[in-house]
């Protein structure tokens, strides 16, 4: 009788334990799991067709390598876990505003060269954020020693 009651112990105190780690180091396979697809399908509320999800994957491709989490050839879904949640869902959104748009489908509809293209806008927008960032944090800083 008394092996049981230890042995049922023993589990509660695994198990246990677990839960610690668990609540701990929150970066456990189960709590990333993460889904561009899925993502962009509630913010859209609507189901991606094929051309949608080839648009996803060009978008989250762009940001994944742009991060710096492609390395080595780390396969998609482990860089979209190692991912800011901000960067995650930077590039969901993106994902989502160019399933949405219809010249974006139009130039994935031209193969491999509205492909290029199609990269080519997603790096000039992000170039153009940037710029106005800076631009921004310039011109305050310029205001500023004028006071």
């Amino acid at each position: 009788m008394t092996t049981k009651k230890g042995f049922k112990r023993a589990v509660s105190l695994i198990v246990f334990l677990t839960l610690c780690a668990t609540a701990t180091f929150g970066d456990f396979l189960w709590f990333k799991t993460r889904n561009p697809y899925s993502d962009v399908t509630k913010i859209l509320e609507k189901r991606l067709n094929d051309e949608d999800k080839a648009l996803v994957d060009i978008v989250m491709t762009f940001y994944v390598v742009k991060y710096g989490y492609a390395k080595d050839g780390t396969p998609l879904k482990d860089a979209y876990r190692k991912m800011s949640d901000v960067e995650y869902h930077n590039a969901v959104a993106q994902a989502a505003k160019l399933c949405d748009s219809e010249a974006a489908k139009g130039f994935y509809r031209m193969g491999k060269a509205g492909e290029k293209l199609l990269k080519a806008i997603i790096q000039t927008v992000e170039d153009a954020a940037k710029a106005t960032g800076d631009w921004v944090e310039k011109k305050s800083g310029e205001y500023d020693k004028k006071k």
